[in-house]
């Protein structure tokens, strides 16, 4: 099992938060403690349907999908599932980032 470094979650709804955003996507960065960062690409559950038959085909075999999906789309629920993944899931391992646990916020 792969160990985290000591992390912090930044969301782009941080800054957008007065707006109406049941329909949206957004961005999220994880910044660990030794200055490596990975980002994510957020949808909410209504957006990823309302979208499901648009997706943007590559030659017509794959499609670009959103890191995650997610239900309650405010930064609060998306920082507490980003976390919940990663600490708790193991989300990143196998994923090609080199994160160790050592602290975790």
């Amino acid at each position: 099992m792969s160990h985290l470094k000591k992390f912090e979650i930044w969301v782009e709804l941080d800054i957008i938060e007065d707006q109406h955003v049941d329909e949206e996507f957004c961005n999220a960065i994880l910044l660990f403690s030794d200055g490596s960062k990975i980002g994510i690409n957020i949808w909410s559950e209504k957006f990823f349907y309302q979208n499901f038959k648009n997706f943007d085909w590559i030659n017509e075999q794959v499609a670009i999908l959103p890191d995650i999906v997610v239900r309650d789309f405010n930064a609060s629920s998306i920082r507490q599932a980003i976390f919940n993944l990663v600490t708790k899931q193991n989300w990143l391992e196998g994923r090609g980032f080199p994160a160790r646990r050592e602290e975790m916020v």
